[in-house]
């Protein structure tokens, strides 16, 4: 017996460590096989591996075949259909597909510092270095053997095992993925197809009925393939997206990337992933299929982005590759089957391994491994219908559970005919687990399936309440009561918790510890089907409408206060119900669409959501020719800024022109005061400083008439600002100082921040370094604490400017191309005041470094994350 064998018979936690014994012990391999060394690599043909120095190099096969052709011809120019018709010999690729490979293959030789390729354009390549040939190194090659057997153990043990080496790629790759929580039972075969057709295509569909595991199969394709794309591995969750106009924007959410002035989102994304070698997982495509076209110029204008989609339906593109995921592997006939066959078949092992985790002492045995088999059949081999009867062994036998499905599938046979029949046989399973509730929970289930994205208990509460007109049903005492009107009272908590136990509700923490749920998606659409049967619709809806309406409504005077940064994420969390109660309003109840957009005004500009905000407005305006001038004049303003800082200065001039002709028809000084600080705003982005002053001064004045304290400190403050590009710095501390006095008295972080940094910049500007630096510092943690990164940014510049001061240029220069990084990546342009901040400060720095040295520090800022820039400060505040 192996060590490893053995140590899988004594325990499976083991496993680890004796793995990793082995891997260092000389292990002779089985046959010796030819094998190539240029510089630090060494290629061994037999094993299909690349070693550096002695240890191995993660690569694919692809990958592997064309170094070994282009080592093999060393000195040689191969042609790209030489090459190609000798990697892909059995199928028809693009020559994207041969690029691809050429580039990643540079990346992982010029990371050890190596340059061997050469390209002749529109013609081939050829392999340049001294090249030996080698007997095999075989003191720590595992064998395809012994490669094999530890897959194999490791497939087998029932305990999750994460490597040290896997933990360091999700933590050294760029990626959005979580650690898998379950293992992955089986699917070997078809990891295998679908990394084969990634190699020979950018784009590969993941298609079949829903519960099949399309999802899963995806994030374990995405996780194996970490170390495959430099640039990292994304997913992309569809699932919430209802309007094909907004996949840019989840897109763009994922990656990080912010909205440019002047561009489209489309167009900074296809920027943004030009020169990326990135896989985009997207998951979830079907509800949006109009979308596809975008997933094409993305392929288009990004030649190594890869993408793999989940979908029940083709997106019918070019260059798709279909995998129609199946069912798990079944047993055709449980008579026909021993034990040890019957426990070998992936189904049955999925229904083994989600039963020992709802129910610790439950066993696959010979008794119950041909009912649960039967099981298995009757679910067609589904995985998310195996798993919701899995969860049911907490209190059925696999007999009882067997007997329940065979009614409900009976049932179901004779059901919507239009329908394939496997989505009937979900149906049917997801309706088993439907039936096993009781009279209350079914009530509430169907009405949870109005949350988009998931719900508190307080939302339930608010949105489902507690009284159900059913006087019947078998709920517990503990979760219903009869009242004295025959209405039967449930206990929200106790139903929710049921739920969750039936694996109907999935449950997770937010960032304050506080419960929140979800109904998966596909469960949603069923329980959604009883809430359209229900007759009850409307009426949760209009609640669902209402709730959030209210929620946005009290965040609203509370974005720009004290308790800001809270809101904000308060609305980001629940950014899907919010869209969800605002179209369902925008068809049926213009009034509370109008209200919404409105009160989530700030949320859009705040948080860089511009081109989702201003479409809101936009609809909002159109149904709001009855609204109160006071609802219109909001969506005017909200127009205005989105639309301005997006750079569409005509637009937003326009709608803020509309809202001060109805802040003058209402007599509303409040509304003129603000319609007058937009048009400021634009003259001022527009350079033209002498009628951006002329608005601002208006502004003020009717601030003052009516003591409007925020109008007053924001006018103030853009007053400052302009005195600061004059030079005239004794008339812009004045007006900050007020400012700031009045921003401190409301509490608001962002008025404090961007004040604090002007006034820096004012004392860094007289010399007085001392209480630049406590300024920028100040700003700096109030910027860090609401999330608001453009005056974050400026304060980044001013820690540059000090660290100028202090000749430490490699700081300074770090520091300058991570603000200017920053505001570049959220499409803001640097406003003039800081412009020319920054230019006194950079031509300071550039008289004391050479360029390339400059642009090297500049370019290694450009490549920090925000809290990485911050970390530099520390220097500065310290």
């Amino acid at each position: 017996m192996s060590i490893i064998a053995q140590a899988h018979a004594k325990s499976p936690c083991k496993i680890l460590g004796k793995i990793l014994e082995f891997r260092e012990m000389k292990i002779t391999t089985e046959k010796q096989a030819v094998a190539y060394r240029f510089g630090r690599f060494e290629v061994n043909a037999g094993e299909g591996l690349l070693l550096c120095q002695g240890e191995i190099v993660p690569i694919t096969p692809k990958i592997f075949e064309t170094l070994l052709l282009l080592v093999e011809n060393n000195g040689r120019m191969l042609s790209k259909d030489e090459i190609m018709e000798s990697v892909w010999a059995d199928s028809f690729v693009e020559e994207t597909n041969l690029t691809s490979n050429i580039s990643r293959l540079r990346k992982i030789l010029h990371e050890h510092g190596e340059k061997f390729i050469e390209t002749y354009p529109k013609r081939g390549y050829r392999f340049r270095a001294d090249v030996e040939q080698i007997e095999p190194e075989t003191e720590i090659i595992l064998t395809r053997r012994v490669r094999t057997q530890i897959r194999r153990i490791v497939e087998e043990t029932d305990e999750a095992i994460i490597m040290p080496e896997y933990a360091a790629y999700l933590a050294a790759v760029p990626n959005n993925l979580a650690a898998p929580q379950t293992r992955l039972v089986g699917r070997g075969r078809e990891i295998t197809e679908i990394e084969n057709l990634l190699q020979q295509s950018r784009l590969v569909t993941l298609t079949g009925v829903g519960g099949t595991g399309k999802t899963r199969l995806a994030q374990e394709i995405a996780l194996r393939m970490l170390s495959e794309f430099s640039d990292g591995v994304f997913f992309v969750a569809l699932d919430t997206v209802r309007n094909a106009e907004l996949v840019a924007s989840a897109f763009a959410q994922v990656l990080g990337v912010k909205e440019s002035s002047g561009k489209s989102l489309v167009e900074v994304l296809k920027d943004f992933l030009r020169a990326k070698q990135i896989l985009l997982v997207v998951d979830n495509f079907e509800q949006i299929i109009s979308a596809a076209p975008f997933l094409n110029e993305i392929l288009s204008h990004a030649p190594q982005i890869q993408i793999l989609v989940t979908s029940r339906v083709l997106l019918h593109l070019k260059p798709e590759r279909e995998f129609r995921v199946p069912p798990l592997a079944l047993p055709e006939s449980k008579e026909e089957n021993s034990f040890a066959e019957l426990s070998n078949y992936e189904a049955v092992k999925l229904f083994d391994q989600r039963s020992r985790a709802a129910k610790h002492n439950f066993s696959l045995t010979e008794e119950n491994a041909a009912t649960i088999a039967e099981i298995c059949q009757k679910l067609d081999g589904l995985p998310l219908a195996i798993e919701l009867a899995a969860a049911r062994i907490k209190i059925l036998s696999p007999e009882q559970i067997s007997a329940r499905l065979e009614n409900r599938l009976k049932l179901l046979t004779g059901g919507v005919k239009n329908l394939p029949a496997r989505q009937q046989t979900m149906r049917g399973a997801i309706e088993w687990s439907y039936d096993l509730l009781d009279e209350p929970e079914r009530v509430l289930f169907a009405r949870l399936s109005v949350f988009a994205g998931g719900f508190t208990i307080e939302a339930v509460e608010s949105v489902v309440g507690s009284q159900l007109s059913v006087v019947e049903g078998s709920a517990d005492d503990k979760a219903k009561r009869i009242t004295d009107d025959g209405q039967l009272t449930i206990d929200v908590l106790n139903c929710i918790t049921s739920l969750v136990e039936n694996s109907l509700l999935v449950q997770a923490e937010t960032a304050n510890s506080e419960s929140r749920f979800r109904l998966l998606e596909v469960v949603r659409q069923y329980a959604l089907e009883k809430l359209e049967a229900s007759g009850e619709a409307e009426s949760i809806r209009k609640n669902h409408a209402a709730f959030f309406l209210k929620l946005a409504q009290d965040a609203e005077p509370q974005i720009l206060g004290e308790q800001g940064a809270k809101w904000l994420t308060l609305i980001e969390e629940e950014h899907n119900n919010f869209r969800a109660a605002f179209f369902w309003a925008a068809a049926v109840d213009a009034p509370t669409a109008v209200r919404l957009a409105g009160a989530l005004r700030d949320f859009w500009v705040l948080r860089n959501q511009l081109t989702e905000g201003r479409e809101w407005f936009e609809t909002a305006l159109e149904q709001a020719g009855d609204a109160p001038a006071a609802a219109r004049f909001s969506l005017f303003v909200g127009l205005g800024q989105t639309a301005k800082f997006q750079g569409d200065y005509a637009a937003a001039q326009k709608a803020y022109q509309e809202g001060l002709t109805l802040g003058k028809e209402s007599n509303d000084l409040r509304q003129i005061a603000m319609a007058n600080r937009g048009l400021a705003a634009v003259a001022k982005g527009q350079g033209d400083f002498t009628a951006a002053r002329k608005f601002y001064e208006e502004a003020l004045t009717v601030s003052r008439r009516i003591d409007e304290k925020f109008g007053i400190a924001v006018s103030l403050n853009a007053l400052g600002d302009l005195a600061r590009v004059e030079s005239d710095y004794a008339a812009a501390r004045s007006l900050f100082d007020e400012s700031l006095t009045i921003c401190r008295e409301l509490g608001n972080k962002q008025g404090i921040g961007c004040t604090l940094n002007n006034l820096g910049a004012i004392a860094f500007a007289l010399g007085d370094y001392e209480t630049a630096r406590s300024r920028f510092a100040e700003g700096l943690r109030m910027t860090q604490e609401l999330g608001e990164q453009i005056t974050l940014s400026y304060s980044l510049d001013g820690f540059a400017a000090l660290a100028v001061k202090r000749r430490d240029a490699e700081r300074a220069s770090q520091l300058a191309g991570a603000a200017e990084h920053l505001r570049e990546s959220l499409g803001f342009e640097t406003e003039p005041a800081e412009r020319r901040f920054r230019d006194a400060y950079l031509a300071e720095l550039q008289s004391v470094l050479d360029e390339q040295t400059f642009l090297k520090f500049y370019k290694q800022g450009c490549k920090l994350k925000m809290e990485e820039a911050v970390a530099l400060t520390l220097k500065e505040i310290i």
